[in-house]
């Protein structure tokens, strides 16, 4: 099983999913999102999904590399691309339950620096 987490919101925010549910909406939200990716952040979450869809394992939303002066813009472009991933979606309850981890996160556990894990090791 793969688990889906916000570790800011406590144990409640989880959610336990098949390998293949997880690698599907991944690649779900990364559909919806790369027509309208424009700044680098978004190219990179879209590059990101695609990743984390092709070997899914757990991961928290304090995963993303969230930028402290662009968080609200950032974490909206998520919310926006899995509503646009919703109505085609096979994964839809669990999309759905994945965005509101994703709106709740509390803008006071971003700090700067953040990476993308995979794009880290690359660099």
């Amino acid at each position: 099983m793969i688990e889906l987490t916000n570790h800011r919101l406590g144990p409640g925010a989880q959610l336990l999913v098949a390998p293949d549910v997880a690698a599907a909406m991944l690649r779900e939200v990364a559909a919806a999102a790369r027509p309208a990716a424009q700044a680098r952040w978004e190219h990179e979450l879209v590059w990101w999904l695609d990743d984390r869809a092709t070997r899914p394992c757990s991961l928290d939303v304090g995963d993303l590399a969230w930028t402290p002066e662009h968080f609200d813009a950032q974490r909206c472009f998520v919310v926006d691309a899995i509503t646009r991933a919703l109505p085609e979606s096979a994964c839809e309850p669990v999309l759905r339950r994945w965005m509101v981890m994703i709106a709740a996160h509390p803008r006071d556990s971003v700090r700067a620096g953040r990476r993308w894990p995979a794009l880290a090791a690359t660099v």
